[in-house]
């Protein structure tokens, strides 16, 4: 009852004060100037609100997918030199089966040496895809399939490297072998404790990204010792490469021109402490 009477009288009031504004002019065209500038205020602000927020791109951070990296998928810098190394099961194997691919980077008189891991994935789609569009010719080349795929994936390469597991713990032997937990462990050793890309991706590409590193502390001396026929002989005959021998000489003179030899550097991890072999 009281809430009733209280609308009551402020309906009242509100009638009164109409009635008081309708009989004066001068309150009348007041009042009709103050709604009318409430109105054209009102309008201004929508305008500029319309208009800014076509003005105002919307910002998208573009990133590149886990299985390409960013710096694989950008046009090469002159004087770069990009070699796809492939790692295999067997290369002699129907089928071979993928277990890493990378692409490494070295821009021309410079023994740096970038690693841009592309195969292990770890999305399962990706993974899927990456293996099974890959395969070897009956030379033990790159299948045209495979060389299409990377095509459409914007990946560049000048030179390609196949390598397995038999040739891999060669060239870890050759390299004076690899320190993993402590022990000093042969290229057989070593090739087994690499776990496969199919089960343990993440693990796997761990374990490869140790493997290249711990290979190129032992490359200086590897390249200044070695003869290039015997380098070339083994990236050739135990792997599948297309290097040529003079190829080989000149990356060979290249690598060794600065003291320390080359270093290799792995931007897509966070941190280098993850490389520590441990399985």
């Amino acid at each position: 009852m009281q809430v009733m009477r209280t609308f009551q009288r402020a309906e009242i009031t509100f009638w009164t004060a109409m009635i008081a504004l309708m009989r004066s002019r001068r309150l009348v065209r007041f009042a009709a100037f103050v709604m009318l500038l409430v109105i054209c205020v009102s309008l201004i602000g929508i305008v500029e609100l319309v208009v800014a927020r076509k003005a105002t791109p919307v910002h998208q951070e573009i990133t590149a997918p886990p299985e390409q990296p960013q710096a694989v998928l950008a046009a090469p810098l002159q004087g770069q030199r990009n070699t796809l190394v492939i790692l295999v099961d067997s290369i002699s194997a129907s089928p071979a089966r993928l277990e890493g691919l990378w692409l490494v980077g070295q821009l021309s008189a410079n023994p740096q040496l970038v690693f841009f891991p592309i195969f292990p994935t770890s999305t399962a789609v990706a993974a899927g895809e990456w293996e099974r569009l890959f395969g070897l010719d009956g030379q033990g080349q790159p299948s045209a399939t495979f060389v299409e795929y990377l095509a459409a994936k914007n990946i560049r390469w000048d030179h390609y490297l196949i390598v397995d597991h038999a040739s891999l713990a060669e060239l870890i032997e050759l390299a004076g072998r690899i320190q993993w937990d402590g022990q000093q462990l042969s290229g057989p050793a070593v090739v087994a404790k690499m776990p496969p890309a199919q089960l343990e991706p993440l693990a796997a590409l761990q374990a490869q990204a140790f493997v290249a590193q711990e290979l190129c502390k032992n490359t200086a001396a590897l390249l200044q010792s070695a003869d290039p026929g015997l380098i070339w002989g083994l990236l050739t005959h135990r792997m599948h490469s297309d290097l040529d021998l003079g190829s080989v000489q000149a990356a060979r003179d290249e690598l060794t021109s600065r003291a320390g030899g080359a270093t290799c550097e792995f931007p897509t991890f966070q941190q280098l402490t993850l490389l520590t072999g441990a399985p």
